[in-house]
């Protein structure tokens, strides 16, 4: 009557996000039997170990807001999430750039150079007060500012990509304003990091850090660059529209 499917990456313990849940159409109120399958499944997890729940991924449509079907399909789905305890919910939109868009033209003089990991952990920390970014937010929240920031460090590293292109960014005079991370994912060259530092903020030189992420992948002769922020962050989804970047898919993230 209803199926639940459980990610996690070669050699986890547990999974660690849930990627289908499907009820039949037959069913009245698909919402109840769904949340008692991920409350099954989440008492499984802890029964073995694991000490958090699974996050819940929706991949929607660019124009789901519009689709009174896709609408319903998320909100039963949604109320059988909460009711399991992922009480969360995040709706993150994910950009496109290709070649043959025109490349952003730098406004600011602004001067990069590369950093040591202590630098970029420093930065990380300097970068995450008043994010937009939930993620950011919610790590910052339980892990502290040293924490969140060491927790940043170690996952950009583990991405795939140079190292190497990290950038730290400064103005003539010497002031740094933030930094860029331009890596991968599995797949594409990737927008991985845009820090702009709270007192440099207002200036525009979010764009600029984009600008440059983009120009370094482009210069690099790769097929697309892919690029993601929440819904909730207007400042982001602002910088990649003016960048030429393509809402290609939207994707709801539900946690505990």
């Amino acid at each position: 009557m209803a199926r639940a499917i459980w990610w996690a990456p070669s050699g986890a313990d547990h999974p660690v996000a849930l990627d289908c849940l499907l009820v039949k159409p037959s069913v009245n109120q698909p919402e109840e039997l769904a949340a008692g399958l991920l409350k099954a499944g989440h008492e499984a997890f802890k029964a073995a170990g694991a000490t958090t729940l699974p996050d819940y991924t929706i991949d929607v449509a660019v124009g789901w807001h519009e689709d009174p079907r896709a609408m319903e399909a998320v909100a039963w789905r949604r109320r059988a999430a909460e009711c399991a305890g992922l009480e969360s919910f995040i709706e993150r939109v994910n950009f496109e750039w290709t070649p043959g868009t025109v490349l952003p033209v730098p406004v600011h003089d602004l001067d990069y150079r590369t950093g040591t990991d202590q630098e970029f952990k420093t930065a990380f920390a300097r970068a995450a007060e008043g994010s937009l970014d939930a993620q950011t937010k919610n790590n910052l929240a339980i892990m502290g500012p040293h924490g969140q920031a060491q927790d940043d460090l170690e996952f950009y590293l583990s991405l795939p990509g140079e190292r190497a292109a990290w950038r730290l960014a400064f103005v003539p005079s010497g002031t740094p304003i933030g930094f860029i991370i331009p890596t991968r994912t599995a797949y594409d060259a990737s927008v991985s990091y845009v820090g702009v530092y709270p007192d440099q903020r207002g200036h525009g030189y979010i764009h600029e850090l984009l600008g440059e992420i983009t120009r370094v992948h482009a210069a690099s002769g790769v097929p697309r660059i892919v690029g993601t922020t929440d819904l909730d962050n207007a400042p982001m989804l602002a910088a990649f529209e003016r960048a030429g970047y393509c809402i290609i898919k939207r994707r709801l993230v539900l946690t505990a």
